[in-house]
């Protein structure tokens, strides 16, 4: 019986190569953020925490790191009350992008993919349903290059310097 099993055609399971890894703090700033996306706070609580991250969040736009172009893993962390982080990335005519939170307490961040009035668009798919996987992906379906803006937003208001590695994938 052995000698047939070696008869039987092998197959090399060769791991995908590890994508780059780069810190938030050597991304440059993008030219401009995405307006304030009109989403319910999650996190909005009745204290003065909540207070101090509703004022946070309010303002014309959200500051952002530009993402460099091919796949990468960015590690980074909650930056101030305001709960949240945006990237910029560019993606070509047909181009796809899925941008997911894979380390740290990912139930407990979303990921919402905007353009930049802060708004949905034809090609963009949210996970509007919580399933402790934060992410969000953008098909480009138009014939020209488009900004699109990932916003990492946490779910709880006490969240300052939490550490979280978000992984970029072109397709």
């Amino acid at each position: 019986m052995l000698p047939g099993l070696l008869l039987l055609p092998m197959v090399v399971l060769q791991a995908p190569a590890p994508l780059p890894v780069v810190e938030a703090k050597d991304l440059p700033k993008a030219p401009r953020g995405p307006m304030v996306p009109h989403r319910p706070d999650v996190a909005a609580e009745a204290s003065i925490t909540g207070e101090t991250r509703r004022a946070a969040r309010r303002g014309p736009s959200i500051p952002a790191l530009q993402l460099p172009a091919g796949s990468v893993r960015v590690t980074d962390k909650v930056p101030d009350i305001s709960g949240w982080r945006a990237y910029a990335i560019e993606v070509p005519a047909g181009g796809k992008v899925k941008v997911h939170v894979v380390e740290g307490r990912k139930a407990w961040f979303r990921v919402l993919g905007v353009n930049a009035w802060g708004r949905d668009e034809p090609g963009l798919l949210q996970n509007r349903i919580a399933t402790g996987e934060p992410q969000a992906t953008y098909e480009n379906p138009t014939k020209e290059t488009r900004t699109i803006y990932f916003i990492v937003d946490t779910l709880d208001a006490n969240m300052i310097g939490e550490p979280f590695t978000l992984e970029v994938t072109r397709g």
